[in-house]
This record gives structure tokens, sequence and C-alpha cells, in this order.
């Protein structure tokens, strides 16, 4: 394998060989995050190739603070961001006080990784979003809500609903078991 910073000093220079390394060598991990965000398939695949379109005419932007592979899941996820922010309305609130509590982490130990993506597509796109950012990516409400144009509230409230939403079908799921 190559190093890291060859791959970047052939991105930079629109080496295509070297792109095309970088691509075989990222795309199951871009892949995966763009899953989570978009309802299907194809989608996902569409921000698969706009994420390396940017990477690749952006590769002179990449500063060398943290991975290099960080930084391609992070231009992963705000291609998935924009598009989806086109598109979903998330001024659909629901309110905190109709809520319970979180789910219970214990339960999530007993799915795999497909069940879990099952589960996440049930749930309506905003709510999705939301979870993925929070959840799955780490970031704050304060951060969330700047990246969507929307409030702290709705981001809460979005999460909580996903997390009510998701611990019926875990409590289903384990019924089944």
């Amino acid at each position: 394998m190559i190093a890291e910073k060859e791959l970047i000093i052939g991105c930079q220079k629109q080496d295509s060989k070297i792109q095309n390394l970088v691509y075989k060598a990222y795309a199951p991990k871009v892949f995966g995050i763009c899953k989570r965000y978009m309802r299907d398939r194809e989608r996902a695949e569409e921000m698969v190739m706009n994420t390396f379109l940017t990477v690749f005419q952006k590769t002179n932007q990449f500063k060398n603070q943290g991975s290099f592979e960080g930084w391609i899941l992070k231009i992963a996820v705000n291609a998935c961001l924009m598009e989806l922010r086109k598109k979903t309305n998330f001024e659909n609130e629901y309110p905190i006080e109709n809520l319970k509590s979180s789910v219970e982490n214990n339960v999530i130990d007993h799915l795999y990784e497909n069940d879990i993506e099952k589960m996440l597509a049930v749930l309506p796109e905003g709510a999705r979003i939301i979870f993925n950012l929070y959840v799955m990516e780490g970031y704050k409400h304060s951060e969330i809500a700047k990246k969507l144009s929307i409030s702290e509230g709705t981001s809460k409230s979005q999460l909580n609903y996903a997390k009510e939403k998701l611990k019926k079908i875990v409590t289903h799921f384990n019924q089944k078991l």
C-alpha cells in the first residue's frame, strides 16, 4: 500500500492511477456512510461519486490536520447533508415532553449491522439524518443545528423521536428472539 502522503500528492497532481487507488481504498467506508444517510442504494452510490469528485477537485485544500481518510469521510457526510437539505423538512418537530427516555444501550449489542441499517431506513428522513449525525458521527446538537440550519430544539426532538421509534422496533425485534 502506498503511503498516505503519496496518495495526497498523487491526487493533487490529478494522477488518475493514484485517484483510482484512493477510490478503491476508501470507497467501501464512504459507501457505508452514504448508505446510512440516503434511503436507497442508488442515491448512496451517487453520493459516493459526488464525494470522490469533491475529494479529487479539492485535495489541495487538505491541511494535514487529521487523517486523509477522516477528511474524505467528512466530505461524504457533507455531500449527503447537502443533498438531503434540499429535500428534507426538519421543522416537523416531535415535542420532547411527549417522548420517553432513551434507548437502552445493551439492546443494540444484539443487533447486526444489517439489522441496524434496516431499522434506520424506517425512520423519517429528518430523524434518520439527525440520529446519524448525533449517534454515529458524534456531532453535538449545536453543530447539527448549524449544519442543517435548524434550531437545537428541532435537533433534540428529532433525535428523541428517532430513539423512541428505534426503541419500539428493537423491542419488537427482541420479542421475536
